[in-house]
């Protein structure tokens, strides 16, 4: 086997990260750590070494744990633009090798961060916190001696990142930081399995592996038992230099998490503790809605910035609630007055009258309530939302979204534009909040925006298009708002990879601003 450094295709990972106690998630791209793919016109990677230092695993929970280090990087804090502080977690749990032509891998495509784009947590769907953070089969690619790449084993294991871009505080180039890492597996030693550094380990042991079995005749799935975590940060320079995640990250100490804990029976709660939880609305919840339960007096280790997990039951029978993204956990949050709070999806199979018990980490309960559980009214019609492109508009006025079909149909048969179909559905109902639709006379842009303070300042220069739609308080589909900030132009999209496409190295223009508000992706 040939080794000169990380393989070039090994490891396409999909990676969680977060951003300002907001969580994201995208699936990597093919660049060299800063965002930009090769030979693009990517930052210069920065000499200046930075270290991480004190590393300890904290809360560990079944599926959380909070990982607290001592971070330096070698330059005053003057010269440093932005820090991003991250945790990587791999893992492998087995492998089927398919093919083995020799590794010749060289030295190429890092899968390292960019800070720059992703999912947030209260963007996530059920769907992508399993795709996110779930154990799932992945191809391994390797280099044949001729250069070509070629599929030669898929193995299952885990593999994300969590950041945190925010939490620098501007003047520092030292500092202690606590990333909260969730999407952990329950009674799972999570460990680094190789001592070196962390650009080579994983990727050199799955290799060896797979070398070793295909030279032993095994050519069925295999269990393995290999893994990473490590802690560092990325870091961009006034100078334009970026200093990549790699380059000082230190191994996480070995830990295991919990077993989930089990809820207790009724009749076992702690009269101590009623009502130390409330719900919204007279405590009236719906069935399989999103309830927010809040937390009367939270108990001090929780209190401050450190993110806390707990877990949510609801009974006659001790049913584990989700939160809303379908996470097994409930993540303690603060509202804008300070109330502490989790949000939880109430079972749809639930009416009458029933118990909510809130358990922390290590199942000890911290509050319970009883709630009447209703049936949800019958859903509204759902509005189709169109998307229109015209290359031959100004370059800030490409696009058009209307919910008027005769809008849409005469706009492509008239006047040049192309359809692009529906491309989200929202609600019916008028009393939901409103979407706001304005024109530029000047650009022939047209801008959409649900903030009332945003609509009101620009209706003095710009024409007034009253409401083009309204969102669904019950939509589950982020709305991501880019700004193209040299032709002035708005994107609305629910397409992750859009989004990430269009804000990656080769196109500076763009900007992710936002998650604008959330729709649905179909008409029922």
């Amino acid at each position: 086997m040939k080794r000169l450094g990380r393989a070039i295709v090994a490891f396409a990972a999909v990676v969680g990260m977060m951003i300002g106690g907001v969580g994201v998630a995208q699936a990597a791209d093919p660049t060299d750590g800063d965002g930009a793919p090769n030979g693009s016109g990517q930052p210069t990677l920065s000499d200046i070494p930075y270290s991480v230092s004190d590393v300890s695993v904290k809360d560990i929970g079944a599926h959380t744990a909070n990982v607290t280090y001592n971070w330096k990087i070698d330059v005053p804090a003057d010269q440093i633009k932005s820090v991003c502080f991250i945790v990587n977690v791999r893992t492998v749990t087995d492998i089927t090798p398919l093919n083995y032509d020799g590794d010749y891998s060289a030295t190429g495509l890092a899968d390292w961060p960019n800070c720059a784009s992703g999912t947030g947590d209260s963007e996530l769907t059920q769907t992508e916190y399993q795709s996110i953070y779930g154990a799932k089969s992945h191809d391994l690619s390797l280099v044949d001696k001729d250069g070509s790449a070629y599929l030669a084993a898929e193995y299952t294991g885990q593999n994300f990142f969590r950041w945190m871009r925010d939490s620098w505080d501007g003047t520092s180039s030292s500092g202690t930081i606590s990333v909260p890492v969730i999407g952990l597996t329950p009674e799972t030693t999570y460990k680094n399995t190789f001592e070196s550094s962390v650009s080579t380990g994983l990727e050199w042991q799955l290799s060896a592996k797979l070398e070793q079995l295909w030279k032993d005749g095994v050519k069925e799935k295999t269990p393995l038992d290999l893994g990473e975590i490590y802690a560092g940060l990325r870091a961009e320079l006034t100078d334009g230099s970026v200093i990549v995640f790699d380059r000082g990250s230190a191994a996480v100490p070995d830990f295991t998490t919990n077993a989930e804990p089990t809820g207790k029976a009724e009749a076992d709660l702690p009269e101590d503790a009623r009502d130390n939880i409330t719900v919204d609305n007279a405590g009236t919840v719906t069935a399989g809605k999103t309830a927010r339960i809040y937390i009367n007096d939270l108990k001090e280790s929780c209190a401050g910035s450190k993110s806390c997990f707990w877990y949510g039951y609801i009974y006659s029978d001790p049913v584990k609630l989700t939160s809303p993204d379908g996470a097994p956990f409930l993540t303690v949050q603060k509202d804008d007055a300070g109330k502490a709070y989790v949000d939880a999806l109430i079972p749809a199979d639930l009416t009458g009258d029933h118990t909510i018990a809130l358990a922390d980490e290590t199942g000890e309960v911290q509050g319970w309530t009883t709630v009447s559980v209703e049936e949800p009214a019958p859903a509204a019609k759902r509005v189709a939302v169109y998307r229109l492109y015209n290359p031959g508009m100004p370059q800030a006025a490409q696009h058009l979204y209307t919910t008027d079909r005769a809008e849409y149909d005469r706009l492509i048969a008239n006047d040049g534009w192309q359809g692009e179909g529906p491309v989200f559905y929202t609600a019916a109902d008028e009393t939901s909040k409103p979407v706001y639709r304005l024109y530029n006379k000047y650009t022939s842009a047209h801008f959409y925006t649900t903030s009332a303070d945003e609509y009101n300042r620009l209706r003095d220069s710009w024409n007034d298009e009253k409401i083009a739609w309204y969102v669904a308080d019950d939509a589950d589909t982020p709305v991501y708002r880019l700004y193209n900030h040299v032709s002035g132009e708005h994107l609305y999209t629910t397409n992750a990879a859009e989004r990430d496409s269009l804000t990656a190295g080769e196109h500076p223009d763009w900007e992710y601003e936002k998650v604008e508000y959330k729709v649905f992706t179909s008409a029922e």
